[in-house]
């Protein structure tokens, strides 16, 4: 999809299908850790334990990956060819995302192991975060930089 045969649409496509299966895959790991809990939410525990600053610490690099994620856009020149502002657009949504699945998935980890809603709460705030980091037609052509030869070359979406 990139280099001498980019297709945009596909290349399009295949950014929204990797958000779609970091979102499923985070859903169907909750769905598991609350299958281990016996199908419950657990309740909130009075300690403050290692798991949960970890967690806490995850959660605060958050916006580290927006940081980096925001230089990269940046230094998209619009002047370059279609296929490496691409690139650089679909890298920089993978960093973004990678910041936040990885603290979503360390807090599902901590919601199995101390079985505490604490975790289920930083949990829920990494899916709303990432639920805010969607793909769509506009924001790609704003964050990447196309003209509007390129945007319309995404296809519809």
């Amino acid at each position: 999809m990139i280099g001498d045969r980019f297709q945009p649409r596909a290349a399009f496509r295949a950014i929204k299908i990797i958000f779609y299966a970091l979102n499923t895959g985070l859903l169907l790991f909750f769905m598991v850790g609350v299958y281990l809990n016996g199908m419950q939410i657990p309740s909130f525990k009075q300690e403050l334990d290692v798991l949960t600053i970890v967690s806490l610490f995850l959660l605060a690099t958050i916006p580290v990956g927006y940081y980096i994620s925001n230089r990269k856009f940046d230094a998209i020149d619009a002047g370059e060819p279609f296929s490496a502002k691409w690139e650089q657009f679909q890298s920089a949504m993978i960093i973004r995302w990678a910041m936040i699945e990885g603290a979503a998935l360390f807090s599902l980890v901590g919601l199995i192991v101390l079985q505490d809603a604490k975790q289920l709460i930083l949990f829920i705030i990494c899916i709303l975060v990432l639920s805010t980091n969607s793909v769509n037609k506009e924001k790609a052509t704003r964050l990447a930089k196309l003209n509007p030869e390129e945007s319309k070359a995404l296809g519809e979406g």
